[in-house]
């Protein structure tokens, strides 16, 4: 049953957002945090929805994009606005794959493409989750594109 997967749980080791189970959170209390999801579909303008991030209080993610700004207050660390990319949870996807027959489903492989990231930055920025491609999905990584 797909409705009860739960996303594995990121967390980096050098910024302070973790993701768990479709929800995100800050992980350090002195942080001022904003997450700015990206609300739309196809080549249409996309509605930024900004929201404050509050320590030890989870929010949903709401779109598959979003970026992350956090500021400390005591200015000892310098975190970038940095863009992140995660399976949210939408429940009518979720539905519609429960419903699909295994015999009548004939595919078995998800291409997943990143763009305007780089494989090394790819791995360097989420490694649990490259691992986690890499390691239990037995994914295969491009490393290079020959053109003949």
């Amino acid at each position: 049953m797909i409705s009860n997967d739960i996303q594995p749980k990121c967390q980096s080791w050098f910024y302070p957002i973790v993701i768990d189970d479709y929800n995100l959170r800050p992980s350090l209390s002195y942080l001022n945090c904003i997450a700015i999801f990206y609300l739309g579909e196809g080549d249409g303008q996309y509605r930024k929805i900004p929201i404050t991030l509050i320590y030890n209080f989870s929010i949903p993610l709401l779109s598959d994009y979003f970026t992350i700004e956090c500021e400390d207050p005591n200015k000892k660390n310098f975190y970038p606005k940095l863009p992140y990319i995660s399976i949210h949870y939408n429940r009518n996807i979720r539905q519609r794959l429960e419903n699909i027959k295994k015999e009548d489903d004939d595919f078995n492989i998800l291409v997943l493409g990143l763009d305007s990231i780089s494989r090394l930055q790819f791995q360097r920025m989420l490694p649990q989750t490259y691992k986690y491609i890499t390691n239990q999905l037995n994914g295969i990584v491009l490393k290079g594109l020959l053109i003949d």
